[in-house]
């Protein structure tokens, strides 16, 4: 087993981690004639120190029949160390998440024992993190390549993937792990709640955050499902129905999303990401520019003019972003167009089904979904030519320009037929189509596509069969690069977000939609963790304190949501009949339909500041912590300013507190980390 032999292995720096079992951790894959002078300089680099330009990892030469591999794993104290520079907050033996210091490390809970002290995926986030750190010292090209050159602090890890020497690289499963995951994640028939924490300590933050986001949101749809289940059983009136299902609406939209709030924060603490202080970003590998100066970090670079990147989102991105919207919009134009005709077609010939009644609904639901596809390639391929530095600014204007569109996309018809139309009925007919066609197509994409795709290809797959039970380690790990990459959250987190909007914005005028979309997320759950043990690649996971730019959008949508159900209360048959009744004017239900409105927002507002975002107990820990690291900072710079040779009795705090002096390290790490990196 490649985990056992250390004889093939480069050694660490330490000599106290030279005698522990090696695991593979992570895997390069290099282009199949890679000469051995360019894989001999690479494992050099990668074992060298830090001063070096170094990355003081263990690597192994692969074995494999091509010779294109290098497995790659850290020691125990490199470990340590690395967490100690990005930041990561560990328990504190006082049961405190502090920011980890190295030197106090025997005082941070199971520090002694690498496996439990730091999850798989924060190992395999600080290799790649080491792997990215690798510079260029003296070399002027790739030895091998004297075409491919090199400048002074160049990362060689971005060099070589565009060049086209490192063809990949991707964490490495741990077999134990993922099978007692399995067992307590999808395997069994029960519907228990997800092992959360299991999923953060082998896929990392991210991932764990949106599988809990995904339990949280289905679980807080059934008190609208129970709802929405009793007003259809018992027939409500209309009006009655859309009043309550009005007012339902928009105090669950803003308790559901502050109490998730609530949860992110203390899940986040739990894992020590809460606090963690931002680090200055690498340049992302796609990024391309003429060389320069960081004024930062005063490294040389490439540097592209921020103006010209605007220059192409202002006239490139932003004009084709509006040609999809039209286009999008004149879909729905055609779907009306075919409504009605549709609909004098059926009045013409009684003997038709009424199923085609549903078959402009059907129509326009397809093109949504094939237009939210095709928008989606044509904006990644957009946001890359825009030439973003930083992957996370890469990810904002991905983001805000699927978003934008999505939402035109899937909800512009509806918002027409709803406020233009006024027809109640279509617009049932149309959100139910919508809703059960979308689920079944994802249902399809995301259940059956995956599951003859196990079929067929069991081996790239992932499953155990007898024939790989027995094959050499090498092959396992090389089946594992044969499966797609991993392609994100994102179209997980949108599929959320259009739920999120049909329910909250006119779940009124279809009071089975909740139901349906718990029925579709519990499947959802399954399938989507189905996917991620077995047909894709495990993915680098970066520690995430929350949902990020989601959160904004999902409060956006509530409050819309205030505004959407004040007005169908408005244009409802009975509203407008009690209105003709009273003598009251279109204006005036208008004024007072923005009156509602206007108070129900203040209510919305009210009950967002009246819920804390952060629990009362870990705000209290934090402070604690907080305190703790300025009255350790004060102490070191009064022994400071004292001189040598003059010491202190005691160290006391505010009167009747002693600062604990094996916690003083830790706690002025935490307040002069950032200021050390500088």
């Amino acid at each position: 087993m490649l985990a056992a032999a250390m004889g093939s292995w480069t050694r660490p720096l330490c000599k106290c981690c030279a005698s522990l079992p090696v695991q593979p951790q992570v895997t390069l894959e290099l282009s199949e004639n890679i000469s051995v002078e360019t894989k001999r300089w690479l494992m050099s680099r990668i074992q060298a120190e830090k001063i070096a330009g170094g990355a003081e990892l263990m690597v192994h030469p692969g074995e494999d029949d091509e010779g294109n591999m290098l497995l790659v794993s850290a020691s125990r104290h490199v470990l340590l160390r690395a967490a100690e520079v990005l930041g990561l907050y560990k328990l504190y033996k006082d049961g405190s998440m502090i920011s980890f210091c190295y030197r106090d490390r025997r005082n941070f809970e199971n520090s002694d024992n690498i496996d439990e002290f730091l999850t798989l995926a924060e190992c395999q986030f600080i290799i790649l993190r080491s792997l990215g750190n690798i510079k260029a010292v003296d070399e002027k090209y790739v030895p091998g390549y004297p075409t491919t050159s090199l400048y002074p602090g160049e990362s060689i890890f971005n060099r070589l993937q565009k060049s086209k020497i490192l063809l990949g690289f991707y964490p490495l499963h741990q077999e134990e792990m993922l099978s007692e995951l399995e067992k307590c994640w999808y395997s069994h028939r029960k519907l228990t709640l997800q092992p959360i924490d299991s999923i953060y300590r082998y896929y990392g933050g991210s991932v764990a955050m949106y599988f809990s986001f995904l339990e949280f949101f289905t679980c807080s749809l059934a008190p609208m499902a129970i709802f929405g289940t009793t007003v259809v059983a018992l027939s409500m009136d209309t009006v009655d129905k859309c009043i309550l299902f009005s007012v339902f609406n928009i105090i669950w939209s803003t308790v559901i999303m502050e109490l998730w709030k609530r949860h992110s924060f203390v899940l986040s603490y739990t894992w020590g990401t809460l606090q963690m202080n931002s680090q200055f970003e690498e340049p992302r590998m796609g990024y391309e520019g003429p060389m320069g100066t960081n004024p930062i970090t005063l490294r040389h670079q490439p540097y592209y003019p921020a103006w010209k990147r605007k220059v192409k989102i202002w006239l490139v991105s932003v004009p084709f972003l509006c040609l999809f919207l039209a286009i999008a919009l004149y879909g729905t134009f055609i779907f009306f167009r075919l409504e009605a005709w549709v609909k004098g077609f059926y009045s013409e010939h009684e003997n038709c089904w009424t199923c085609v009644l549903y078959l402009p609904s059907i129509l326009h639901a397809l093109y949504i979904t094939g237009l939210n596809i095709l928008h989606k390639m044509v904006a990644e391929v957009l946001t890359e030519w825009e030439n973003h530095r930083l992957e996370s600014s890469f990810q904002n204007h991905l983001t805000v320009k699927v978003l934008v569109f999505r939402f035109v996309n899937c909800f512009s018809a509806l918002f027409y037929i709803s406020f233009y139309l006024q027809d109640l009925e279509l617009l049932r007919k149309n959100l139910a189509s919508l809703l059960i066609l979308t689920q079944i197509i994802n249902q399809f994409t995301e259940t059956l596509v995956p599951y003859f795709y196990k079929i067929l290809h069991p081996k790239r797959a992932g499953l155990k069969s007898c024939t790989m039970e027995n094959a050499p380690e090498i092959d396992k790990i090389k089946l594992q690069g044969q499966k797609t990459p991993f392609p994100g959250m994102f179209d997980e987190y949108m599929e959320l977000f259009v739920q999120f909007g049909y329910v909250s914005l006119f779940s009124c005028i279809y009071p089975l939609s909740a139901l349906l979309i718990i029925l579709n997320n519990i499947t959802e759950i399954r399938t989507d963790a189905l996917k991620l043990c077995h047909l894709f690649q495990k993915p680098f996971i970066s520690p995430a304190a929350n949902i990020g730019v989601w959160q904004t959008a999902f409060e956006t949508i509530g409050y819309l949501s205030v505004i959407t159900n004040c007005l169908l209360i408005s244009i409802s048959p009975q509203v407008k009949e009690y209105c003709a009744e009273s003598d009251i004017t279109s204006n005036s239900l208008l004024i007072w339909a923005i009156g509602v409105e206007h108070a129900l927002l203040v209510i919305k507002i009210t009950l967002a500041f009246a819920i804390p975002d952060i629990p009362a107990w870990v705000k209290l820990r934090i402070d604690r912590v907080e305190y703790q690291s300025l009255h350790a900072l004060k102490h070191k710079l009064f022994e400071e300013d004292k001189g040598p040779g003059r010491e202190t009795e005691e160290k006391e705090g505010w009167p009747g507190e002693i600062v604990r002096s094996d916690s003083a390290d830790s706690s002025l790490h935490a307040s002069n980390r950032q200021l050390n990196l500088l």
